[in-house]
């Protein structure tokens, strides 16, 4: 592996610890797809190397689905999500499951179609529930990567909206943020401040557009608001929120 960067090298071990896979298939794969991890994973399991390799039992991840299916429904629902969740020995509300619903693609909260538990595991490279919990510290540790991280909080918008809404209302926002920046490498000093802010000035549901300029924005704007540049193109919200902010803290809003 010496004739690759350290970052080839970090993705064929990520690789290699998700699809149990050699370095040679890792690494091919990784080239195939030009060093996209997600999709080199997507390749290994569509194209059959995963069988060659020894890879995953598909009849076991169906046999999961069945087992959390609704019965009269073709998708896992609240009661099929919450056994899947006490079989894993964790909170539906832990922060790992969202890391779960993000490699399922899943649309909404609450349900998971076929579709998406399926290549869900598949990515995931589990078969089975033990294997499963034996990924979570890797999920765990996943989020607190700024990069799959910022992946996973762009997510979590759409995955929060309920169904046939374009915006994701308030309370639901809000509980969202606060799971998300409870990952100690990620915690922003200003969340519960922002919460309360929205709640007692906003009271209205949120754009897709604030809620990834506040992703930016807590990455480049320190918690004093000294290198606040007012003349940025920020939502209004969070001009509003730099202002409010300033004049709590006996600064002056508007100097």
């Amino acid at each position: 592996m010496n004739r690759y960067t350290k970052q080839q090298k970090d993705k064929i071990t990520q690789f290699r610890t998700i699809t149990g896979s050699s370095e040679k298939v890792a690494t091919d794969c990784l080239k195939n797809t030009g060093w996209a991890i997600d999709a080199a994973i997507d390749h290994f399991y569509t194209s059959g190397l995963a069988t060659q390799a020894g890879g995953l039992d598909l009849r076991a991840v169906e046999a999961l689905y069945q087992r959390y299916k609704e019965p009269d429904d073709d998708a896992i629902a609240v009661d099929g999500i919450t056994r899947f969740c006490e079989e894993l020995e964790v909170d539906p509300t832990d922060i790992v499951v969202l890391v779960i619903s993000y490699y399922m693609n899943a649309g909404v909260m609450c349900e998971y179609t076929k579709e998406e538990f399926t290549s869900g595991l598949i990515k995931l490279g589990v078969d089975s529930i033990d294997k499963l919990k034996r990924r979570l510290p890797d999920l765990r540790a996943e989020i607190r990567i700024d990069n799959k991280f910022k992946d996973v909080y762009a997510f979590a918008y759409n995955f929060s909206r309920e169904k046939g809404q374009k915006c994701v209302m308030l309370d639901t926002a809000v509980a969202m943020w606060q799971l998300l920046f409870s990952v100690p490498e990620q915690r922003w000093p200003l969340i519960d401040d922002w919460c309360e802010f929205l709640t007692k000035h906003h009271n209205r549901a949120i754009s897709k557009d604030t809620w990834l300029q506040l992703f930016d924005f807590i990455k480049s704007v320190k918690p004093d608001f000294s290198n606040f540049d007012e003349n940025s193109a920020w939502p209004y919200l969070l001009d509003e929120f730099v202002e409010h902010m300033k004049n709590k803290r006996g600064g002056g809003g508007g100097q």
